[in-house]
């Protein structure tokens, strides 16, 4: 399940995680709205200043955990800076998509390393439930105008 959001105001960057292609914010603040586990691409993530006005368009997505429970994770996949509105959509998709089945890997990998501690089967149950999570691809292309 994953919910698209529009969020307006002063943005406030909490500490990042940088990799090759996009940086990973423990938190992020736009005006009153406070998000956690935030991820931008890298294109733009650039465009993104603390202290600014902007407009950010966020997907939210409820991820598994091998316990049963879900997790939410933050994806912004476009910015309005200035009027200017700057959409990342398909860099959005690619990096999810790898990401998504990277994590069923892991967790399968583990799975069968801890099969004989029965928490394995827990670990295949989340890499089967994170196969079937998917963007709201329909939704974030109309949504920014």
């Amino acid at each position: 399940m994953s919910k698209v959001m529009k969020v307006e105001g002063v943005l406030t960057l909490g500490p990042a995680r940088h990799d090759r292609n996009s940086a990973v914010y423990k938190y992020i603040r736009v005006g009153g709205t406070y998000l956690e586990r935030v991820k931008v691409v890298g294109e733009l993530d650039t465009l993104l200043q603390p202290g600014k006005t902007c407009t950010l368009w966020v997907v939210q997505i409820l991820t598994p955990t091998p316990f049963i429970f879900r997790t939410k994770i933050h994806m912004v996949y476009a910015v309005e800076i200035n009027g200017n509105v700057h959409k990342a959509i398909s860099a959005v998709k690619s990096g999810w998509t790898a990401s998504k089945w990277l994590g069923v890997l892991a967790f399968l990998g583990v799975g069968g390393m801890t099969l004989l501690l029965y928490i394995g089967l827990l670990f295949w149950i989340c890499a089967v439930r994170l196969s079937f999570v998917e963007l709201p691809l329909a939704e974030m292309e109309g949504e920014p105008a």
